[in-house]
């Protein structure tokens, strides 16, 4: 009885404490799972938007890498130049008043054909290049006969037509700027870069050939501003259109921004002259000119050019403007407005032949 009476107390106490014990309720689980699920959710929109801001953030320095890429591109390219067409060249039927003929009637239909609105010639220039290497090859084995020979007629067929003394021919190049709608490129415009040389990289060597559609645009009977018309003006000099085929007309880079600023497409003005005695300095014009029917082109890539009316014999400065648009990247709509990325570089030309 004794040791019945003393653990008495000790199971009163356990049964006690075990009809204590209590669980949650139902409600009280749906408010956590409630509260939690909030957190949760709070804390996911936060992630995914640091990692939309971040892709957005990634595509537009892709773009203004892209962009800074393309117009030092141009920059390396212009430098080279010996003459740069300005927007009354490039606008069909061309300038009366300076004798251009208007170069966009002689360039391939898919830069400026009948109607093209889509892919607009923006900036045009001659450069020296050097000859391809089977013709430097050709001058190489050929030069006893090229110092000896009096008559250009009489030289070795491999030769004929070669500029062999300098090793160096006239290319035409032309940066035009796209919004047709194409595969492959999500930009709302892309720069595309054409270029006319008088012998390509496969020229044979035994009988060259030029280029279809290029002449020679310094000689005699015309000049770079009026190329590749006769100096009467009376007939072209090309033989045949260019072809496309030989010389593609191939993307430089994509996400351009297709109208640009319109507003702020303006050319820097030229500081007038310290004395009344001196010429008047000649002023930027802006290239492409505007259309004379919406008065409203594509500004996503223009330029400026100064002194094209030297034809060559003066070095010209051009500033090149290019805004590029991220719009179409990852994390950027393609339909969002504009997402602009503006560059801008001048360059003084510093090709030295025919200059005075």
């Amino acid at each position: 009885m004794a040791k019945q009476q003393k653990s008495h107390p000790l199971r009163l106490w356990f049964f006690r404490k075990k009809g204590n014990l209590k669980g949650f309720t139902l409600i009280e689980l749906l408010v956590a799972l409630f509260i939690g699920g909030i957190i949760v959710s709070l804390l996911l929109f936060t992630v995914v938007q640091l990692l939309q801001t971040n892709q957005r953030e990634a595509s537009r320095s892709d773009t203004q890498r892209e962009m800074q890429m393309a117009i030092d591109y141009i920059s390396r390219d212009l430098r080279e130049a010996v003459f740069v067409y300005d927007g009354r060249c490039l606008t069909p039927p061309g300038d009366a008043t300076l004798t251009c003929p208007g170069l966009t009637n002689y360039l391939p239909p898919e830069i400026a054909g009948s109607g093209n609105t889509d892919n607009i010639p923006v900036l045009a220039f001659w450069k020296v290049d050097p000859l391809p290497d089977t013709l430097i090859v050709s001058c190489k084995t050929n030069a006893r006969a090229i110092a000896t020979t009096t008559n250009s007629a009489n030289l070795p067929p491999a030769v004929v037509g070669v500029p062999c003394i300098s090793r160096q021919m006239y290319t035409l190049v032309v940066y035009s700027l796209s919004g047709r709608a194409e595969d492959n490129w999500r930009g709302r415009a892309r720069i595309k870069r054409y270029q006319l040389p008088q012998f390509t990289s496969n020229t044979p060597a035994g009988s060259p050939q030029q280029t279809p559609g290029w002449y020679y645009p310094a000689g005699q009977d015309t000049n770079f501003s009026r190329w590749p018309l006769s100096a009467s003006g009376s007939a072209s000099l090309q033989t045949v259109r260019p072809a496309i085929a030989n010389t593609p007309n191939q993307v430089l880079v994509d996400f351009v921004d297709l109208s640009g600023s319109v507003a702020d497409a303006a050319c820097p003005a030229t500081a007038q002259p310290a004395s009344p005695a001196l010429p008047l300095p000649q002023n930027y014009v802006i290239t492409p000119a505007p259309n004379p029917l919406t008065n409203t082109p594509a500004r996503g890539f223009y330029v400026c050019v100064k002194g094209a009316t030297s034809n060559g014999t003066l070095n010209q400065e051009v500033v090149v403007r290019i805004q590029g648009n991220a719009a179409g990247r990852p994390g950027i709509p393609r339909d969002r407005a504009s997402v602009p990325i503006p560059m801008e570089t001048r360059v003084l030309i510093r090709g030295v032949l025919n200059k005075v």
